[in-house]
């Protein structure tokens, strides 16, 4: 695979990461857990299991990729995030919050082109 394959992988693996959370914070919204099942529930344990499984594409990636460059590419959560929060959780996209995820991808681009 050439570094343009790895740095899709990466950013495969930091989307998913990002859902990951999503699934996290619907768990921990969720007003029906309570005890023990607040903590170990299927969709906390799924979540943990996928954000493992993100750290070992990571990993990975890291073994073929500059780590200067995988960790540009993490960034790239922030982005997702603006997303999700917007359509998970109806939290407004404010022109701020634009503005500064506009600089993170230029900032990804800018490092990826150097």
């Amino acid at each position: 695979m050439n570094e343009g394959g790895y740095i899709g992988l990466t950013l495969f693996s930091v989307f998913m990461a990002s859902c990951s959370q999503v699934i996290l914070k619907k768990s921990a919204m969720n007003d029906r857990l309570s005890g023990l099942s607040y903590f170990v529930n299927r969709a906390t344990v799924t979540a943990y299991a996928i954000f493992f499984g993100c750290s070992l594409l990571t990993f990975y990636c890291l073994s073929h990729l500059p780590m200067v460059t995988v960790n540009v590419l993490e960034c790239s959560a922030y982005v997702y995030i603006l997303f999700f929060d917007r359509f998970f959780f109806g939290k407004p996209v404010t022109l701020r919050k634009v503005a500064g995820n506009l600089l993170i991808i230029t900032g990804i681009i800018v490092c990826l082109n150097r």
